[in-house]
């Protein structure tokens, strides 16, 4: 039973209780797939832990398939955050058929039976870039925004702290690997668990400012 219980796994649920309990209610449907979204990231990450430790087959097939989840959903909201700035939509549908032909090509070059780990990576570069974008939106605005109640600043916030170390961690992977004797990890798993803890730390975050925002329009509503 130790092994479900990680940084990881616990920082992803914890996200999780945070997700649900703060936009359950939330009227812009895509925060409320996101309790979804991370549902599926948990199950995804207890089931790769079991596939792990209680069996000899290789979980990077299951992963490969969640990486179609992460993908997708994560695409969608860059998108609807950029829709009060601008329409890419174009742009979101390109990006989108590149990393499946990407994803496909890489798949079918080791039958699945490996991570696509090139395309893995390319989709963290695009999400690297696409935060620096939202950044730019963002300065180009005349309205005035409190960034430290502002959630989507949040969220984009831990995206591109994840995805910005992703993106390092597989260039600098050979010398990731080796263990360290202390704790018996490799510096890779220690790096991906601290990683984690950030984006669910700054991901939760944005979901108490989406929920109090919430309440501060329902309380001013009923004032008037």
């Amino acid at each position: 039973m130790k092994y479900y219980f990680t940084l990881n796994t616990v920082a992803e649920m914890i996200c999780l209780l945070v997700a649900a309990f703060c936009l359950a209610k939330d009227k812009t449907p895509i925060w409320r797939y996101f309790i979804v979204y991370l549902l599926l990231t948990c199950a995804t990450e207890l089931t790769g832990v079991y596939i792990r430790e209680m069996t000899s087959l290789s979980n990077a097939p299951f992963y490969n398939v969640y990486l179609l989840i992460e993908c997708g959903f994560i695409s969608c909201f860059f998108y609807q955050l950029y829709l009060q700035y601008t329409n890419k939509r174009s742009l979101l549908i390109i990006w989108l058929c590149i990393f499946l032909v990407m994803y496909v090509l890489e798949g079918l070059k080791f039958h699945f039976a490996k991570f696509v780990n090139l395309t893995a990576s390319t989709e963290s570069v695009v999400f690297v870039l696409a935060s620096l974008y939202f950044y730019y939106l963002i300065l180009r605005d005349d309205k005035y925004i409190v960034l430290n109640t502002y959630a989507p600043f949040w969220w984009v916030n831990g995206t591109l702290i994840f995805y910005f170390g992703s993106t390092a961690t597989n260039i600098f992977n050979d010398y990731l690997v080796h263990e360290i004797k202390s704790i018996t990890m490799s510096i890779r798993y220690v790096t991906y668990s601290i990683l984690n803890v950030l984006l669910y730390a700054c991901w939760s975050y944005a979901f108490i400012c989406r929920f109090l925002q919430r309440k501060y329009y329902s309380s001013s509503a009923s004032q008037l």
